[in-house]
C-alpha cells in the first residue's frame, strides 16, 4: 500500500508542573493520537512537542526516552506566551506514515484546545 508522511496535532492538559505530571500527559496523548488514528508506534516518523510556559518540570522527549514508549526523533520547543493562552498545555505534531485517503483526526484531551478553532472537532466551539 503507498503512504506517505502526514501530521496529526494533539493537545493535553497536564493536572500539575510535576514530573509524574507530565509524565502522565505526555503518554496519554501519544497513546490517544495513536489510539484514534489506528496508528501503530512503528507508524511514527517523528514527534515535535511545544509546552506552555508554566511547565518546567520535564519534557515530552525526556518522559518518551526514559519510559521506552517510542524510540523515534522528538524535539520540544517552548509555545510562545500569547493572551488568552490555556495553562499546562502540551502540544504534539505527530509526523506519521499513513495512505493519503486514510483520514486522520487531531486529539484534545484533558481540556485542551487546539489554537486554531478551524481544527476544533466540537462543533461552534472557540477557544
Amino acid at each position: 500500500m503507498y503512504s506517505t508522511v502526514r501530521a496529526v496535532r494533539g493537545a493535553i492538559r497536564s493536572d500539575a508542573n510535576t514530573r509524574e505530571a507530565i509524565a502522565r500527559a505526555t503518554v496519554d496523548l501519544v497513546d490517544g493520537v495513536l489510539q484514534k488514528n489506528d496508528l501503530r508506534p512503528e507508524d511514527i516518523e517523528a514527534l515535535m512537542f511545544t509546552m506552555t510556559s508554566d511547565l518546567t518540570a520535564d519534557i515530552p522527549p525526556l518522559v518518551l526516552a526514559e519510559q521506552g514508549v517510542l524510540d523515534v526523533p522528538c524535539l520540544c520547543a517552548a509555545e510562545p506566551r500569547w493572551d488568552g493562552e490555556m495553562p499546562r498545555v502540551i502540544r504534539v505534531m505527530a509526523f506519521v506514515r499513513e495512505g493519503p485517503d486514510q483520514p486522520l483526526e487531531h486529539v484534545y484531551l484533558s481540556g485542551a484546545a487546539p489554537t486554531r478553532p478551524s481544527l476544533d472537532p466540537r462543533p461552534g466551539h472557540r477557544p
